[in-house]
């Protein structure tokens, strides 16, 4: 079974759900913001888009919640305002490809998409100025014909494998990375040199699909979960996957959950350093790097006191990470691993 068939966020808009705990990758797409004005009005300022009809954009592993709202509202507010400047008569009708899952939550997005001002635009005519589509699948497949996309968006997405990598078990089939579910001091080589060539194929694969589907001179933004550049490849964890395993490991301790189960758990993601994406990008050969930077901000500065806050963290990690832990231990034992996470978190 495959990511594809379980992986997604939690649905809805209740107190638990992603479109409710998705204050961190808003931040992420904020401190890009910027970069993706930029990239949009050179879009509409080229020689191509004065003859065009349209502005294809997409928002890979769009996921709920305010992100891709943001992105929607914010894309039509920079086309107008482009066209204005240029003095264009005619403003080219912006088509906005939202990709996910089939998993996901499409109805909660695009029941929040009806309800924004940026697509009640109309023309004289009463057609639609922008008009969204959904695009379900997986990005690790090809999703578009041909030269169809201007600008790609992926935010906090990428570091999400295909799969789980290969080679993280002996020729018996025993796991070679017991007691951790991700990279840490103590997993071997070879599990750090699988995560690494897991997330190589997989985002070399992205990028060629992209180049196919994209026209001459398109633009792609990603933004990923990655680590600092000076930290090791071979061992470095994010604090939610530590917190995430102390957790796992308690729940051993308690006799909740068998530590066999937890040792054949390895979450299917890899951080990337800026140097190894570049890396990457080059090496593909189809895109070439315009900015690329390395950002660290806390998840919720604005919460002083301390369970409160921790409260707030939990609750971001559940968001993304219970659909993957369910389908691996089951969903009765989401409630005590999550309360155990609670305290791991205020005692972090």
């Amino acid at each position: 079974m495959g990511m594809k068939d379980y992986f997604h966020m939690v649905s809805g808009d209740g107190e638990l759900s992603y479109s409710q705990n998705s204050s961190v990758q808003k931040q992420a797409w904020l401190l890009n913001q910027h970069i993706l004005e930029t990239a949009i009005q050179s879009l509409i300022s080229s020689e191509e888009s004065a003859k065009t009809e349209g502005l294809h954009v997409v928002d890979l592993g769009c996921g709920v919640g305010p992100v891709p709202l943001a992105l929607v509202s914010l894309v039509v507010d920079v086309m107008q305002r482009k066209c204005k400047e240029l003095n264009r008569d005619k403003i080219p009708k912006l088509v906005m490809y939202m990709n996910d899952l089939p998993s996901n939550d499409f109805n909660l997005l695009f029941k929040d998409l009806m309800k924004l001002e940026a697509l009640k635009g109309r023309d004289n005519y009463g057609v639609p100025s922008c008009f969204v589509m959904g695009a379900p699948g997986s990005y690790y497949d090809r999703l578009f014909p041909n030269n169809t996309l201007h600008f790609v968006h992926a935010n906090y997405t990428l570091h999400w494998l295909s799969q789980v990598p290969p080679g993280i078990h002996d020729e018996q089939g025993i796991p070679l990375n017991k007691g951790n579910i991700y990279l840490s001091e103590t997993c071997p080589k070879e599990v750090a040199k699988a995560y690494f060539t897991q997330f190589e194929q997989d985002l070399t694969h992205f990028i060629k699909l992209r180049s196919e589907e994209m026209v001459h001179n398109g633009c792609m933004l990603m933004t990923l979960r990655g680590r600092p550049c000076p930290t090791d490849s071979l061992t470095w964890t994010s604090f939610e996957l530590k917190l995430i395993t102390e957790a796992l490991t308690c729940l051993v301790s308690e006799g909740l959950i068998k530590e066999e189960k937890v040792d054949s758990f390895n979450m299917p993601c890899y951080h990337a350093s800026t140097e190894q994406l570049e890396s990457i990008v080059k090496k593909e050969g189809s895109f070439e790097v315009e900015d690329s930077k390395t950002s660290i901000f806390d998840v919720v500065p604005e919460i002083e006191d301390t369970w409160e806050k921790a409260q707030v963290i939990t609750k971001f990690i559940r968001a993304f990470s219970e659909s993957i832990l369910s389908s691996h231990f089951g969903k009765n034992i989401m409630s005590p691993l999550y309360d155990k996470l609670l305290d791991q978190v205020f005692n972090f």
